[in-house]
Protein backbone atom coordinates (compact mmCIF):
# COMPACT_ATOMS: atom_id res chain seq x y z
CA UNK A 1 0.00 0.00 0.00
CA UNK A 2 2.84 2.37 0.32
CA UNK A 3 3.52 2.07 -3.68
CA UNK A 4 -0.09 3.26 -3.84
CA UNK A 5 0.57 6.20 -1.59
CA UNK A 6 3.95 6.91 -3.28
CA UNK A 7 1.86 6.94 -6.98
CA UNK A 8 -0.93 9.44 -5.47
CA UNK A 9 2.01 11.44 -3.97
CA UNK A 10 3.47 11.43 -7.69
CA UNK A 11 0.40 12.06 -9.52
CA UNK A 12 -0.54 15.26 -7.14
CA UNK A 13 3.11 16.77 -7.69
CA UNK A 14 2.83 16.30 -12.09
CA UNK A 15 -0.80 17.89 -11.60
CA UNK A 16 0.63 20.77 -9.50
CA UNK A 17 3.96 21.33 -11.80
CA UNK A 18 1.14 21.17 -14.61
CA UNK A 19 -0.68 23.76 -13.25
CA UNK A 20 2.10 25.69 -12.53
CA UNK A 21 3.41 25.23 -15.66
CA UNK A 22 -0.04 26.27 -17.42
CA UNK A 23 -0.11 29.42 -15.53
CA UNK A 24 3.05 30.30 -15.99
CA UNK A 25 2.64 29.76 -19.68
CA UNK A 26 -0.09 31.96 -19.84
CA UNK A 27 1.94 34.56 -18.08
CA UNK A 28 4.30 34.47 -21.16
CA UNK A 29 2.07 34.59 -23.32
CA UNK A 30 0.16 37.70 -22.05
CA UNK A 31 3.94 39.61 -21.51
CA UNK A 32 4.78 38.37 -25.29
CA UNK A 33 1.82 40.26 -26.55
CA UNK A 34 2.61 42.81 -25.09
CA UNK A 35 6.53 42.47 -26.04
CA UNK A 36 5.23 41.52 -29.78
CA UNK A 37 3.44 45.35 -29.83
CA UNK A 38 5.78 47.69 -28.25
CA UNK A 39 9.37 46.72 -29.48
CA UNK A 40 8.41 46.33 -33.18
CA UNK A 41 6.60 49.56 -32.60
CA UNK A 42 9.59 51.30 -30.89
CA UNK A 43 11.80 50.04 -34.29
CA UNK A 44 9.28 51.73 -36.45
CA UNK A 45 9.56 54.96 -34.95
CA UNK A 46 13.20 54.45 -34.64
CA UNK A 47 13.18 54.01 -38.55
CA UNK A 48 11.14 57.16 -38.94
CA UNK A 49 13.24 59.06 -36.53
CA UNK A 50 17.02 58.44 -37.41
CA UNK A 51 16.72 58.87 -41.51
CA UNK A 52 20.06 57.26 -41.45
CA UNK A 53 19.81 54.08 -40.11
CA UNK A 54 16.40 53.43 -41.46
CA UNK A 55 17.09 50.39 -43.29
CA UNK A 56 18.28 48.86 -40.30
CA UNK A 57 15.97 49.56 -38.00
CA UNK A 58 13.28 48.24 -40.53
CA UNK A 59 14.98 45.11 -40.75
CA UNK A 60 15.32 44.76 -36.56
CA UNK A 61 11.40 45.88 -36.47
CA UNK A 62 11.01 42.62 -39.11
CA UNK A 63 13.54 40.53 -36.95
CA UNK A 64 11.48 41.38 -33.59
CA UNK A 65 7.93 40.79 -35.42
CA UNK A 66 9.11 37.18 -36.45
CA UNK A 67 11.64 36.46 -33.16
CA UNK A 68 8.58 37.33 -30.85
CA UNK A 69 5.57 35.47 -33.12
CA UNK A 70 7.72 32.16 -33.30
CA UNK A 71 8.45 32.52 -29.12
CA UNK A 72 4.77 32.41 -29.31
CA UNK A 73 3.74 29.85 -30.64
CA UNK A 74 6.64 27.87 -28.99
CA UNK A 75 5.17 28.53 -25.37
CA UNK A 76 1.56 28.23 -27.02
CA UNK A 77 2.71 24.80 -28.55
CA UNK A 78 4.13 23.38 -25.25
CA UNK A 79 0.93 24.11 -23.14
CA UNK A 80 -0.99 22.51 -25.82
CA UNK A 81 1.13 19.55 -25.91
CA UNK A 82 1.08 19.63 -22.31
CA UNK A 83 -2.40 19.63 -22.09
CA UNK A 84 -3.36 17.08 -24.90
CA UNK A 85 -1.01 14.72 -22.70
CA UNK A 86 -3.47 15.02 -19.91
CA UNK A 87 -6.54 14.70 -22.34
CA UNK A 88 -4.51 11.54 -23.19
CA UNK A 89 -4.97 10.11 -19.69
CA UNK A 90 -8.67 10.88 -19.52
CA UNK A 91 -7.84 14.17 -17.58
CA UNK A 92 -9.33 17.00 -19.91
CA UNK A 93 -9.97 20.45 -19.82
CA UNK A 94 -13.08 22.61 -20.91
CA UNK A 95 -12.42 25.42 -23.34
CA UNK A 96 -14.69 27.72 -21.15
CA UNK A 97 -13.71 27.04 -17.86
CA UNK A 98 -10.74 29.38 -16.83
CA UNK A 99 -7.17 29.48 -16.73
CA UNK A 100 -7.24 28.89 -13.00
CA UNK A 101 -8.79 25.99 -13.53
CA UNK A 102 -5.90 24.20 -15.94
CA UNK A 103 -7.37 20.66 -16.27
CA UNK A 104 -11.47 21.00 -15.65
CA UNK A 105 -13.66 18.64 -13.56
CA UNK A 106 -12.36 15.63 -15.31
CA UNK A 107 -9.44 16.36 -12.48
CA UNK A 108 -11.62 14.92 -10.14
CA UNK A 109 -12.98 11.84 -12.06
CA UNK A 110 -9.59 11.42 -13.28
CA UNK A 111 -8.16 11.40 -9.92
CA UNK A 112 -10.94 8.98 -8.87
CA UNK A 113 -9.97 6.29 -11.44
CA UNK A 114 -6.57 6.44 -10.74
CA UNK A 115 -6.62 6.15 -7.63
CA UNK A 116 -8.81 2.93 -8.39
CA UNK A 117 -6.75 2.12 -10.96
CA UNK A 118 -3.59 1.99 -8.45
CA UNK A 119 -5.93 0.23 -5.55
CA UNK A 120 -6.53 -2.29 -8.27
CA UNK A 121 -2.95 -2.94 -8.87
CA UNK A 122 -1.82 -2.91 -5.19
CA UNK A 123 -4.57 -5.86 -4.64
CA UNK A 124 -2.82 -7.63 -7.68
CA UNK A 125 0.11 -7.37 -6.45
CA UNK A 126 -0.91 -8.76 -2.88
CA UNK A 127 -2.67 -11.65 -4.59
CA UNK A 128 0.40 -12.62 -7.00
CA UNK A 129 2.86 -11.97 -3.46
CA UNK A 130 0.58 -14.33 -1.59
CA UNK A 131 0.33 -16.68 -4.33
CA UNK A 132 4.22 -16.82 -4.96
CA UNK A 133 4.86 -16.95 -1.09
CA UNK A 134 2.32 -20.49 -1.00
CA UNK A 135 4.00 -21.96 -4.19
CA UNK A 136 7.04 -21.62 -2.23
CA UNK A 137 5.91 -23.03 0.95
CA UNK A 138 4.48 -25.93 -0.94
CA UNK A 139 8.05 -26.24 -2.62
CA UNK A 140 10.00 -26.27 0.31
CA UNK A 141 7.79 -28.80 2.05
CA UNK A 142 8.28 -31.22 -1.23
CA UNK A 143 11.75 -30.32 -1.29
CA UNK A 144 11.71 -31.51 2.19
CA UNK A 145 9.98 -34.62 2.13
CA UNK A 146 12.45 -35.54 -1.10
CA UNK A 147 15.67 -34.79 1.24
CA UNK A 148 13.92 -36.94 4.32
CA UNK A 149 13.09 -39.71 1.64
CA UNK A 150 16.43 -39.99 0.13
CA UNK A 151 17.52 -39.44 3.66
CA UNK A 152 16.12 -42.47 5.21
CA UNK A 153 16.80 -44.67 1.66
CA UNK A 154 21.05 -43.60 2.18
CA UNK A 155 20.29 -45.30 5.59
CA UNK A 156 18.56 -48.06 4.35
CA UNK A 157 21.53 -48.77 1.60
CA UNK A 158 24.22 -47.86 4.82
CA UNK A 159 22.46 -50.43 6.68
CA UNK A 160 22.36 -53.04 4.22
CA UNK A 161 26.09 -52.86 2.85
CA UNK A 162 27.19 -52.91 6.71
Amino acid sequence: MAESKDYKKLYEEMLSYSRTKHQMNQKKIRIGLKVNIFVPLIFLVLSFIISEAKLVFLLLWIVSLFGIAFYLIYVEFSDYKMQDQWKEMGIGAKEEESDASLLGSGVEQAGQKVSEHLDYVDSRIEEEKQRLENEIAERRQRLMEIVAQRGKKEEEDHEEHH
